[in-house]
């Protein structure tokens, strides 16, 4: 994938985007017109999250490009809110700048932005990468808040919410809302383990974590996982206890749960891709497990075959992976 895209945005989008504008079930239509499209900016590095700001523009986060922008959807004048620094690793993976949100107060005296990143943690290792020479031994991901001054449409006074999230090449998914109860919900990926270039890593969207683990601020367990988080990155007192430990998990057994939506009811969604086929569309419940890597999609037994490749009874780096869609070798159970 290019790591500059063109992005663009319909006339008839546009005015759908302005703040004003409130829609419900009941009010959709079919479209009785074409819409109209036209570049509106581009030389934007891998856009990745695109939300309206109360001054009507539209603030985009760039994730390899590692900044926040704000676009003026009338001309496509582009300005930077605030540019992060990135390790290097960022440019060839699935990670950087990701998603972010507005404090439910924005505008009302909390001018906050709240943005999910990639950064290098000294004081940390992945469990499974602990050679110092592996570039993503001390790579994480975390939740960071920020000052927006109005005046000069800039961002500032960067401080950190929560560290230590897993993150990896592949599957940080990293998608944020503010829920209507005002707390944050955050995608964490599977770190695309049991495939591809991770295919001798077992994947870990049904590991839950210890309470000496969440006394150790280790979040290993992260992996697969929709998080809830109040605003100073606590975990919430009424978060769903699972296995009798209360964490910042509100939900676990995803694989790549790519977008987060709340329905006006307060209804929360995702989708999420499958291993080859079998993308899903989930309700997200407190404590819901969602099955990765034992279920896709439908659990119906069709198509997909959960091989793990970590668990081979000859090593593991010698055999030739296959996708879930293919005959898996002897030795993998």
């Amino acid at each position: 994938m290019s790591s500059r895209k063109t992005f663009c945005l319909s006339a008839a989008l546009a005015a759908l985007l302005s703040p004003a504008f409130a829609q419900s079930p009941e009010d959709v239509t079919r479209a009785e017109f074409p819409f109209d499209k036209a570049v509106l900016v581009q030389g934007l590095g891998n856009p990745f999250q695109i939300r309206v700001g109360l001054d009507g523009w539209l603030w985009v986060t760039e994730r390899t490009a590692g900044r926040l922008v704000r676009v003026n959807p009338e001309n496509g004048t582009l300005q930077s809110a605030h540019e992060f620094e990135l390790p290097e690793i960022t440019s060839g993976a699935q990670t950087g700048v990701m998603g972010f949100a507005f404090h439910p107060d924005f505008g009302n005296g909390s001018n906050q932005v709240f943005v999910c990143l990639t950064y290098e943690d000294e004081a940390r290792t992945d469990p499974t990468r602990p050679d110092n020479d592996d570039p993503y031994h001390d790579i994480f991901n975390k939740v960071v808040r920020l000052d927006y001054d109005e005046a000069t449409g800039r961002l500032s006074n960067q401080t950190d919410v929560l560290t230590g999230i897993p993150a990896n090449n592949d599957h940080n998914s990293g998608r944020m809302e503010i829920g209507p109860d005002g707390m944050i919900y955050l995608t964490v990926g599977d770190m695309g383990h049991n495939q591809l270039v991770n295919w001798c890593r077992p994947i870990e969207a049904q590991t839950l974590p210890t309470a000496d683990q969440l006394g150790a601020e280790d979040y290993f367990a992260y992996q697969g996982k929709v998080l809830r988080l109040n605003l100073d990155g606590s975990i919430p007192d009424d978060n769903p206890e699972i296995e009798g430990v209360r964490s910042h998990i509100f939900s676990y057994g995803h694989r790549n749960p790519q977008g987060i939506a709340f329905a006006p009811d307060g209804t929360l969604y995702s989708n999420e891709h499958g291993p080859d086929t079998d993308d899903e569309i989930n309700r997200i419940t407190a404590g819901g497990n969602y099955g990765w890597p034992h279920v896709a999609g439908q659990q119906d037994d069709h198509f997909y075959v959960y091989a793990e490749w970590s668990e081979a009874s000859e090593p593991c780096d010698q055999l030739e992976w296959v996708g879930p869609s293919k005959t898996i070798p002897e030795s993998v159970p």
